[in-house]
């Protein structure tokens, strides 16, 4: 049962814990608890005392005692969400998070940070699924082809998913299975700066210049922004420059464009100087 100290204490312990004096409030708060074992307040504030001093297992072992003692409390299932996040508990963040709006439906905090967990999940999903098609044994065209759609899809809904460290490993495998492909250039007026710099883009590629890669299929775009193979082709060389925030963009505009794009193609521009039988 609380005492007439132990509510002095409480209340040392939360004025200690609002002035950022986290040793403080934590000897004081720990006095609480150990006279006190139900005191959920107590608890509550001693684990978000662990979490501003970077003790989030002790901050996870004070909260599941607040919830114990208080199971109804938001703002603690809310907490406890922030203890399990940082541990890298994703789905029992996730979890947390929803019984704290299942209690208090306006919880805002709650409900961004259950957002932005999910979105975490899900880039993680995509990343597991991606390496897996990435680094099995003897990966065909269509494992990596759909490794660097789950890399790219990881990469731009967290930017630093560890997706991001495989993206030019990808490419290079890419490559060694590239196929080349020849597209017809449209007879519309104002192409041919369009198709010089393609061809001098598939020439770096091929010399495996990436940054004269890059300036050549970024001189294209200025022509024509609406190809699928300039856009992937940029990415692919903005990887192997390890710029791969870039590379994550001209991807999914790759993917905007041509959802089914075949990524181990290597497009060279049809004219009347290599035109090939079909």
């Amino acid at each position: 049962m609380p005492t007439e100290n132990s509510e002095d204490r409480l209340q040392q312990g939360l004025d200690a814990l609002n002035r950022a004096d986290f040793p403080g409030a934590i000897d004081s708060l720990s006095q609480v608890v150990a006279e006190d074992s139900s005191n959920a307040p107590a608890w509550r504030a001693l684990g978000v005392c662990y979490l501003e001093i970077r003790q989030p297992d002790m901050a996870l072992t004070a909260l599941e005692r607040a919830l114990q003692a208080d199971p109804e409390e938001a703002d603690t299932h809310y907490i406890l969400g922030n203890a399990c996040g940082t541990l890298g508990y994703l789905e029992r963040a996730a979890a947390c998070y929803r019984r704290a709006l299942e209690l208090d439906p306006e919880h805002a905090k709650a409900e961004e940070f259950l957002i932005r967990t999910e979105a975490l999940l899900t880039s993680r999903e995509h990343y597991r699924r991606g390496v897996r098609l990435l680094y099995g044994p003897e990966p065909t065209v269509a494992d990596l082809n759909q490794a660097l759609r789950e890399l790219v899809q990881s990469s731009a809904i967290f930017e630093d998913s560890p997706a991001v460290d495989s993206l030019a490993d990808c490419a290079r495998k890419l490559w060694d299975l590239r196929q080349e492909a020849w597209l017809p250039a449209p007879a519309l007026p104002g192409l041919e700066g369009w198709r010089r710099a393609c061809e001098r883009g598939v020439q770096c590629v091929l010399a495996r210049n990436w940054r004269g890669a890059r300036a050549a299929y970024e001189d294209a775009l200025d022509y024509r922004a609406g190809d699928a193979f300039v856009h992937h082709a940029l990415g692919f060389s903005l990887a192997l420059l390890e710029e791969s925030a870039a590379a994550v963009r001209a991807w999914l505009r790759t993917l905007e464009l041509d959802p089914d794009y075949d990524f181990a193609q290597f497009a060279r521009v049809q004219s009347s100087s290599n035109v090939r039988e079909q």
